[in-house]
Formats: C-alpha cells, structure tokens, sequence
C-alpha cells in the first residue's frame, strides 16, 4: 500500500473514533453493526468464529482461548 492510502485509512479510523466519542465500546459497536451490515448484504465472506476455534485447539483437546494470545 501507498503511504497515501494508509493515511486515508488511519484519517478514516480517527474520524469514526471521534464521532463516536473515542469510547472503546462504542467503537466496538459501530463496528459490529457494519458487519451485520455487510454479511446481511451478501457481498462478503466471512470466517466462521466456531472454524476459528477449532483451528486454535491445543494438543490435550482442550479449547485454546483466542483472546488469550
């Protein structure tokens, strides 16, 4: 990627930070919403959160946590 296009992106991801009061949680939402969003609309793809998990399974057969790392 150009230098360009990352400041476009980080001026976009500062943009959507400020208008959602820089609060995490809030952030996190807009976010959240936006995938709703675009997995309604047909266009994208997107991992299966359970074939994730099974990918990150550890040796024993216990489950790995994937916020753990």
């Amino acid at each position: 990627m150009s230098d360009y296009e990352i400041d476009e992106i980080r001026r976009i991801r500062q943009q959507i930070s400020r208008e959602h009061g820089h609060d995490l949680h809030r952030i996190a939402e807009h976010y959240r919403a936006m995938e709703k969003e675009l997995r309604k609309s047909g266009r994208y793809r997107f991992t299966d959160e359970r074939a994730h998990e099974a990918r990150t399974a550890d040796t024993s057969g216990e489950w790995e946590s994937t916020t753990a790392r």
